[in-house]
């Protein structure tokens, strides 16, 4: 069992942590939105460049599927790495990758995958059973996979032949094949994943690591023996390492850079005003939070946490610290999730009503608060600031401290903090997963605020094993309102992830779950 709970809380650190990888419709207020997992359009005409240059500010930190602990690695993966299924890029639905299709058993306890023919890994190998074998069962060991305890209801996994995989539950599963999307349960060549040495791993996605020097930039070449040659356009894309913001601007603008990831929030209007680039702003479903240490006496009442949900006016939020480039939510799920709770309006903007609350908690005559935020952060900053001055008007004093990314985890872990800003992304179609860590509270405490409801627990646990749709959406639908009254986290907005390219740039891809994908990525030249 504590093997599982350090799974399930070593998953829990990468989900709260997904930056990229989160969601706001099409009609989110962004300048110059494109809409959910879309495609961006370039001339097809003139030739094509053997190589694209992409940048982002942070190197992934290793590229073992079983262990992709952050959004850059996540994103690092899903490039050179490939599962038997895939999350649709716009998030509506299961795809057939390595497997071409698959049956269940009418108890729904048995899947059967049936792959591709003549399946090879880049090095020109074939893809055996043993291969497949070897890594799905490396997935499901908690000694070797931090999300081996999202598996669990796999009982048996079996490969009859090369191009047949059966898999059985211990019991009907609802969330097992969104569950089985995740990168850990991608196939890589029996053996080589061992070493650690990304020279070592030998993968069957479109493109695999040519080169990588720690901290400066990462090759990726096309892999020739893919099965699918239209998900691998460009010949070569190297992503570089560019930590600092300016820089990496100046070097986007000088033309050393193709395509900018984490591109500054405050640079946005500036570029998209120049004809010799494109903004381009991807829907996620990445839910926003200010988040609240329940033991923490100030924030220990329901009622201070609901007065500082209506003191918070959220689309000062979106257009203060995010540019326009996200969509206010009302409930803890993003607003693309079949299982949102259509029927609540979250908290309205209502000084009064703040106060008049204050005043029931006890603190007619003000509150004094302190926020911790992460270091370098220009967003975190702009929010505070933001929440610092709203916050006044309802007669909270907001002291704003700031820690580094590692320092404020720990805090967070250890509930050393009252008042501090989150965030949740789902990890497929189905978000049974993600929304686990808010309302079941084993998995980690309530999402760092030590929030636990029994009612939310029971419900939880029963809908893991209920099929019914209807029934299913109603016990979640009743969670997101015991959830919203309690306001252990106050739902703000998702995100746009928002990338910067030339003018010459297009097939730019995106994938609700999985971030910037470089399938027809291509650069005219």
């Amino acid at each position: 069992m504590k093997k599982l709970i350090a799974s399930l809380l070593a998953a829990a650190l990468l989900a709260a942590g997904l930056a990229g990888c989160g969601g706001a419709p099409a009609s989110s207020g962004g300048a110059a939105a494109s809409g959910a997992a879309s495609v961006s359009s370039g001339a097809a005409d003139a030739g094509i460049a053997q190589q694209i240059v992409v940048a982002r500010n942070k190197d992934a930190a290793l590229v073992d599927p079983t262990q992709t602990s952050n959004a850059t690695d996540l994103m690092t993966v899903a490039w050179n790495f490939e599962g038997l299924v895939f999350p649709a890029n716009d998030g509506t639905a299961i795809e057939g990758a390595l497997a071409e299709s698959w049956d269940v058993s009418e108890d729904g306890l048995t899947y059967t995958f049936h792959l591709r023919d003549g399946l090879k890994f880049y090095n020109g190998d074939a893809v055996t059973a043993e291969d497949i074998l070897y890594s799905l069962n490396r997935a499901i060991d908690p000694e070797k996979s931090i999300f081996a305890g999202f598996l669990t209801a796999i009982a048996g996994i079996e490969c009859p032949d090369d191009t047949t995989v059966v898999v059985t539950l211990k019991a009907p599963t609802p969330d097992f094949l969104s569950n089985f999307t995740m990168p850990c349960c991608a196939i890589v060549q029996k053996d080589s994943g061992e070493s650690g040495d990304y020279k070592d791993l030998v993968t069957c996605g479109p493109y695999y690591i040519a080169d990588w020097v720690k901290d400066q930039y990462m090759l990726f070449k096309k892999n020739p023996n893919y099965y699918d040659p239209s998900k691998a356009v460009t010949e070569e894309i190297k992503v570089t390492v560019v930590a600092d913001d300016s820089t990496r601007l100046m070097e986007f603008q000088n033309g050393d850079i193709d395509l900018m990831m984490s591109t500054p929030r405050n640079n946005l209007p500036q570029l998209s005003a120049d004809s010799n680039y494109k903004v381009e702003a991807f829907d996620t479903v990445t839910v926003n939070y200010i988040g609240f240490n329940v033991e923490a006496e100030a924030v220990s009442s329901k009622e201070v946490r609901q007065a500082l949900a209506y003191a918070t006016n959220v689309d000062d939020l979106i257009v203060g610290a995010n540019q326009g480039y996200a969509q206010r939510v009302t409930t803890f799920t993003d607003n693309l999730d079949v299982l949102r709770n259509t029927g609540l309006e979250g908290y309205t903007h209502d000084v009064e009503k703040a106060k008049s609350l204050l005043a029931d908690a006890g603190y007619a005559d003000g509150l004094t608060l302190t926020l911790s935020i992460t270091s370098g952060n220009t967003t975190e900053a702009q929010i505070a600031a933001i929440l610092k001055e709203q916050w006044a008007q309802a007669g909270v004093t907001l002291e704003v401290t700031q820690y580094d990314a590692a320092t404020l985890t720990a805090m967070k872990k250890n509930g050393e903090y009252q008042v501090g800003l989150t965030n949740l992304g789902r990890t497929g179609p189905d978000s049974a997963l993600a929304l686990s860590f808010i309302v079941y509270n084993p998995i980690t405490n309530g999402m760092y605020t030590g929030w636990q409801n029994d009612e939310c627990e029971s419900l939880y646990l029963a809908s893991c094993s209920e099929l019914d749709v209807e029934k299913r959406a109603e016990m979640w639908a009743r969670m997101q309102e015991i959830e919203l009254d309690e306001a252990p986290l106050i739902p703000t907005y998702v995100n746009q992830d928002v990338y910067a390219m030339h003018s010459n740039v297009s097939g730019v891809q995106y994938n609700l779950f999985l971030g910037i994908l470089p399938y027809t990525m291509q650069k005219t030249v």
